[in-house]
């Protein structure tokens, strides 16, 4: 089974947002507990942003779970998005390798209506359905080589664009499935670095 959607939130950029988290796409609609970026409590992406601000997450569901978790961005002066616009899902399943992208989100617009921007951080990089691989599709689409070295996370490179140095930077996935290569208060702390520093 084949079905395709669109991203529902694009992105959510506060004023002054130093850094870009870009992850894939959305979880499957059925493991939606709000309607905002990693959507799914079983992730660890907002646990881990609330404690690079010595802070706890008070809301799961809802609005109140969805002003929260935009209020941590604001305080980090961090902005979110995924890389896919529209994908195809295979099977109604989560996994990163049942989606197809159709249509990138345009990332190269998101720094232009953001000047500050002068980081991207990728949460996933396994394969070529990943955030990182989808980027580098992305930047192909734009007429754009680029390929980030083979090394140990945090994985670093870097583009030029309209003059300005975009610095990128492949972290651990902070999804259940990955997160025993690593443990909680390390990814804290590599997330803490890479979007406060």
């Amino acid at each position: 089974m084949q079905e395709t959607e669109a991203h529902p939130w694009k992105w959510f950029a506060p004023p002054n947002s130093n850094v870009l988290v870009v992850g894939t796409f959305p979880t499957a609609r059925r493991n939606w507990k709000y309607e905002f970026f990693y959507p799914n409590t079983a992730n660890l992406f907002w646990r881990i942003m609330a404690a690079i601000l010595k802070t706890e997450l008070q809301f799961f569901s809802g609005k109140e779970a969805v002003e929260e978790r935009k209020n941590i961005l604001t305080r980090l002066c961090a902005a979110i998005t995924d890389m896919g616009h529209i994908i195809v899902r295979n099977d109604n399943s989560s996994l990163d390798e049942k989606l197809i992208a159709v249509e990138f989100m345009d990332i190269f617009r998101i720094l232009e209506e953001n000047p500050s921007i002068n980081k991207i951080l990728f949460t996933s990089s396994s394969g070529i359905v990943s955030a990182a691989g989808w980027f580098n599709k992305f930047l192909e689409t734009k007429n754009i080589s680029h390929k980030f070295p083979k090394d140990k996370r945090p994985v670093k490179s870097s583009i030029d664009y309209k003059g300005r140095s975009i610095k990128l930077v492949i972290l651990y996935s902070p999804s259940p499935r990955a997160s025993n290569r690593i443990s909680f208060d390390e990814l804290v702390e590599l997330y803490r670095k890479e979007i406060l520093e």
